[in-house]
């Protein structure tokens, strides 16, 4: 019977651990997520031109709030010995594995929104040109100007964008991509005349994909890391409770 006792009491004490490395997690994933939504200067001002990106960062949110609930009614659980309690927290951390596969297979199937042709393309389609109020042309504008760099790939990819070389034919690039003496919206550029007209020593030659792309990908990387690392100890935890359901 003490024996029985003392692997009981082992046992609830390692659910109690792993509930505790629940919510530690889903902390980790809230500082990342809060760090991508309040920190626009850095990969996160990604989040204004890409739908993917923003959504999943939503979802991040939730998620992390979601599992550090969980953590603690596992603890609980765990403390009280409650054969109730036990059995909600395993079908709600079952029910949240469910979902945090299917947000994987859904991320898996728009992989193709975070390629270098996507941006391409979403550039082409809806960039207008300075002075005006279009939301993802202001959001690209911000991103060039506080990135000090100019398109996906470089200057040259305004030369197929559509709508630029309709209402600027005497552009070869917008303002944005002009170098300034500070890189904010209000910075005094270098020459608006030289830039505008080509000259590469005015203005930025970086593209925005190759600045801001390593900086995602490892957001993307860390993420991932992390929701498997979780999803893990969210097994360990179902089957410690249903362990302890059985005993209790």
């Amino acid at each position: 019977m003490t024996v029985k006792m003392g692997s009981f009491e082992r046992m609830r004490n390692v659910m109690i651990a792993f509930s505790v490395l629940i919510s530690l997690s889903g902390t980790g994933l809230l500082a990342i997520a809060c760090l991508l939504l309040l920190y626009p200067t850095g990969p996160g001002g990604t989040l204004s031109i890409s739908n993917a990106l923003f959504i999943g960062t939503i979802y991040a949110v939730a998620l992390s709030v979601v599992l550090l609930v969980l953590g603690i009614l596992g603890s609980i659980a765990a403390f009280r010995e409650s054969r109730c309690l036990l059995m909600v927290c395993f079908l709600l951390i079952l029910l949240m594995c469910m979902v945090e596969l299917a947000a994987g297979i859904v991320a898996f199937l728009f992989r193709d929104h975070l390629t270098k042709l996507y941006f391409e393309e979403e550039l082409r389609g809806y960039y207008m040109g300075a002075n005006t109020t279009d939301p993802y042309t202001k959001s690209c504008d911000s991103i060039m100007i506080r990135f000090e760099c100019c398109g996906v790939n470089g200057p040259r990819d305004f030369l197929y964008v559509i709508h630029f070389v309709v209402f600027n034919p005497h552009s070869n690039v917008p303002e944005a991509c002009c170098k300034r003496y500070e890189a904010t919206k209000n910075g005094i550029i270098l020459d608006v005349k030289k830039c505008i007209s080509g000259e590469a020593e005015f203005m930025n030659s970086q593209g925005c994909f190759d600045v801001l792309g390593p900086k995602v990908e490892m957001i993307l990387y860390l993420t991932g890391g992390l929701s498997i690392w979780i999803l893990i100890i969210q097994i360990c935890v179902m089957i410690f409770a249903i362990w302890l359901f059985q005993r209790a």
